[in-house]
């Protein structure tokens, strides 16, 4: 009884632990998968805007413009035809052979005429016959007149590759539908239905609409029980569906609960003999067994039962034996596996935050360039056009230094994780110094008095250290009352085998019901026109505290004072 009880109950657990990986998987593939078709998504607009953009001259040229949509089409492998209307609703240039062709009642070209950008819904080509988007822009002169629209259509071909990198198993499914629960990307299983002409009956449209129940278990379209995914997808146009059926996820469970029944039904059989017979030769066997069960129930999956020494006991008992020594190697296999999903898992989650690195490295070439060209036209420009004009070019010289100073500072926050040097031992007063060498201009500026109790040496990687305090003191200097100087104080307390930092001000101080928002990324208390910066330098410091094995908080007072406490591990101490 005492052995049908622990397995049951392992059972149960394992049933229910498998449930749970299985949906949280997909949830954080979900994620992933909303993220790129959003990206794919904005990517294709932004490329048709920056080719209308291209044309923002005095006086319109055919010439270029033709030339600018050719090797625009020659060198992209999204969109399938690019095209160029007049105001008038003409098509002056079309990579699919429709000059001279009329697009005044087109949405487009009313979007484009009101100066707004316009993202289609999902159509079937009239040559392909095949799903597309089309993506326009307006074409506006240096004058911010109209003059025309570009617009291109794109095929799903490369949403249908990505859909197909998040399927699950043999009966995993991923799809798109839209709103109104029109099939958008193929099925798998479906061979003859076409996109746009099937319509999904599953209450997970109305679900997805309403965004209840981002993840549960359902009946699909093909009347099978699945763990599903569901959510609004290019600005809540398309649902994304992930699914997977329940009877594939359980398999590998079932076939563990077969076995262990099967060894239930042995154990219980053999009891019943032992209870008959009532012998040594049986006893023996028995108990071993019940050992091995106990030992199961504690988590040692390693124990296995050596029965070489019961050769006298029948062989059904041995048997059993085996069969228990081979379920607990099954268990320990599968204990395994587990741990390398995770390691897996914790391999996929670096890889991302080096795409995040990348993908903001990669930002800094082009904004360079295009800041670089807008602080030229000012420079030869201001004074010369009307003020609306010196206005905007002050807006884009001032947008694209944010936009620098923005990804810099995502630069940053990325490298926290992976541009980190090995901890070594640092002397906390020489990076101080540091920091005021490079606040000294501010210091200067505010008149602002910075103190501090000694300077302890931990190990640490030394240029986040000064990373660190410089963001805190910065802080202290840029929020400082109007009406006093600056007065910081950095504290430091020994607290165990953790040395506790203070970072304290008299400073304008803020309502501490915003003590958590904070420390996340891009949020800002004040009005940037106010307080220049990016709303990251706070999201860095959690994350080197972080790094480095400690915590950071926060306590203020509106009006009078912030203190800004972290602790780091004494790890030359221990």
């Amino acid at each position: 009884m005492v052995g049908l009880l622990t397995i049951s109950s392992y059972s149960f657990l394992q049933y229910r632990q498998t449930e749970n990986n299985q949906m949280s998987s997909m949830r954080k593939d979900s994620a992933i998968q909303q993220t790129a078709i959003d990206s794919w998504v904005a990517t294709r607009a932004s490329e048709i805007r920056n080719l209308a953009n291209l044309q923002s001259t005095t006086e319109l040229d055919l010439d270029n413009i033709q030339n600018n949509l050719k090797f625009f089409a020659s060198h992209q492998q999204e969109f399938e035809a690019v095209s160029f209307a007049n105001k008038e609703g003409i098509v002056e240039f079309s990579t699919m052979n429709q000059i001279g062709v009329y697009i005044t009642e087109r949405t487009y070209l009313e979007e484009a005429a009101k100066g707004h950008e316009y993202i289609s819904n999902v159509l079937l080509g009239k040559v392909t016959n095949q799903p597309m988007i089309l993506f326009s822009a307006p074409v506006m002169n240096i004058k911010n007149q109209f003059e025309g629209v570009i617009y291109g259509t794109v095929t799903l071909k490369t949403i249908e590759q990505l859909m197909a990198q998040f399927r699950y198993g043999d009966s995993g499914e991923s799809y798109l539908i839209d709103r109104n629960g029109y099939l958008i990307t193929e099925s798998r299983f479906q061979g003859n239905w076409k996109p746009l002409e099937f319509q999904l009956n599953s209450d997970i449209l109305e679900r997805a609409k309403q965004g209840i129940e981002a993840t549960s278990t359902y009946e699909n379209y093909r009347d099978m029980q699945v763990f599903g995914t569901y959510q609004l997808v290019n600005n809540g146009k398309w649902i994304a569906v992930n699914e997977i059926e329940r009877n594939e996820v359980y398999r590998t469970f079932n076939r563990q609960l077969i076995v262990m029944i099967i060894i239930i039904c042995i154990v219980l059989t053999f009891g019943f003999i032992a209870m008959l017979r009532i012998s040594h030769h049986i006893e023996h066997p028995v108990q071993h067994l019940l050992k091995g069960v106990q030992r199961l129930k504690q988590g040692d999956y390693k124990y296995k039962i050596d029965y070489t020494s019961m050769k006298s006991a029948p062989v059904e008992l041995l048997q059993l034996c085996e069969a228990f020594n081979q379920m607990s190697q099954n268990i320990q296999d599968n204990e395994i596996e587990l741990k390398q999903q995770k390691e897996d898992l914790a391999g996929s989650n670096a890889e991302l935050e080096q795409f995040a690195y990348v993908a903001s490295h990669d930002l800094q070439e082009p904004l360079r360039m295009v800041a670089s060209y807008v602080q030229l036209l000012a420079k030869r420009y201001q004074g010369k056009l009307d003020q609306d004009a010196d206005d905007f070019i002050h807006y884009a010289v001032d947008g694209a230094q944010r936009m620098q100073n923005l990804i810099n500072d995502l630069l940053a926050f990325s490298r926290v994780g992976t541009k980190g040097k090995e901890l070594k031992s640092v002397d906390f007063e020489v990076v101080l110094q540091h920091v005021l060498t490079n606040l000294q201009h501010a210091i200067q500026e505010s008149d602002a008095l910075v103190t501090h109790d000694p300077m302890p040496t931990l190990l640490a990687d030394s240029t986040q250290m000064v990373q660190l305090l410089q963001n805190l003191i910065g802080n202290a200097i840029k929020f400082r009352d109007a009406n006093r100087s600056p007065v910081i104080h950095i504290g430091i307390k020994q607290q165990g085998k953790e040395r506790l930092f203070s970072v304290r001000d008299n400073g304008i101080g803020f309502d501490l019901k915003y003590r958590d928002r904070i420390f996340l990324i891009f949020q800002r208390l004040h009005n940037k026109t106010k307080y220049q910066g990016t709303g990251i330098g706070l999201s860095i410091c959690k994350k080197i505290v972080e790094r480095h094995g400690g915590k950071i908080w926060v306590e203020s007072e509106a009006g009078q004072s912030t203190t800004f406490y972290f602790k780091l591990q004494d790890r030359e101490n221990m």
